[in-house]
């Protein structure tokens, strides 16, 4: 056991002289090599304009008083009635692996909301599998699944979608 310890510090003080001793020769760095630009570049081309005004736009939570809030709703309701052009989408979860996504979708589902899992490719390169409620008609409807999102503490934010 003493020779077996002995052997070891030896190495370890031939480690410890190795990374000290200075080194003989300098390595002195290359030439840094200019790249010309290609004047044969590709313009990028850009869809985003067209999609995202037809996709979706975050909606804010309203910050109303309670006697407002029951005002709203009245209105709301007779709203609704009169055939909304808009929907909204509640987004819980945006996951790269798609188990992960199947996961939380079942996690929501056991609170008695339908969702579904809608996946994306970002910049031909990224895919994401969104976790989606919706469409839901009606903003009160929409804000009281938030609600009992909230909590169940799940994160959530609400999109407004055009409806078709």
């Amino acid at each position: 056991m003493l020779i077996s310890f002995s052997v070891g510090a030896f190495v370890m003080f031939l480690l410890h002289i190795k990374d000290t001793v200075p080194a003989d020769t300098v390595v002195e760095p290359k030439a840094k090599i200019s790249q010309s630009v290609e004047s044969n570049t590709i313009e990028p081309t850009f869809d985003f304009y067209d999609i995202l005004p037809e996709m979706e736009v975050k909606v804010d939570r309203p910050k109303v008083a309670k006697k407002q809030q029951t005002v709203q709703k009245s209105k709301q309701t007779a709203a609704v009635k009169k055939t909304e052009s808009v929907s909204y989408l509640i987004q819980v979860g945006s996951f790269r692996n798609a188990v992960d996504a199947d996961g939380f979708k079942a996690r929501v589902a056991l609170l008695g909301i339908e969702s579904k899992v809608q996946t994306v490719t970002i910049d031909n390169s990224e895919t994401w599998h969104r976790v989606l409620i919706g469409p839901i008609v009606g903003r009160d409807k929409a804000d009281s699944i938030q609600k009992q999102l909230n909590k169940n503490k799940i994160d959530s934010f609400l999109l407004r979608t055009r409806r078709s």
